[in-house]
């Protein structure tokens, strides 16, 4: 019986190093890769963010606009700043005095700034970039229709 459970727990534990072995060697952690932005639309329902999924698409600082030098590297050894959640700035409803304004003075209210960061990117049409934010490595790769991202309100 005893055995049976060594064997057990050394394949998890194979198992498991195995699957964390790539990241390990590059010395890298993920940023709480599961990250729910939620919706303030009357039909749209949150959108899961997976970190991982959107690495080879743009630098930190193209969403995390506010931390200024924010990089993988930099989050993985503690020396970054604290990151908001965009929604700390972002989740304010349209005409909310608190929201935010991009530079031509269109309200950066969460619907609008996530679609213009997310869906002008998925389109591989980003025609406005954050204040400081960081370089886009590529795009026009993403699903575009609302209900691929968003949990459908019933």
């Amino acid at each position: 019986m005893k055995l049976k459970m060594l064997i057990v727990v050394l394949f998890v534990l194979v198992t498991g190093l195995s699957f964390a072995a790539p990241h390990l060697a590059q010395g890298q952690k993920m940023p709480g890769d599961d990250v729910v932005i939620p919706s303030v639309d009357e039909k749209w329902g949150p959108t899961k963010f997976t970190h991982q999924q959107h690495l080879a698409f743009s630098d930190c600082t193209y969403c995390h606009h506010t931390n200024k030098g924010l990089t993988l590297e930099s989050f993985n050894a503690g020396k970054s700043e604290r990151i908001p959640l965009c929604a700390e700035c972002h989740l304010r409803k349209e005409g909310d005095p608190k929201t935010p304004k991009g530079a031509d003075g269109t309200e950066l209210w969460s619907k609008e700034a996530y679609h213009i960061n997310c869906i002008d990117c998925h389109k591989g049409e980003i025609t406005k970039v954050p204040k400081d934010a960081g370089a886009i490595k590529k795009q026009g790769e993403g699903p575009t229709k609302c209900a691929a991202c968003h949990e459908v309100k019933e």
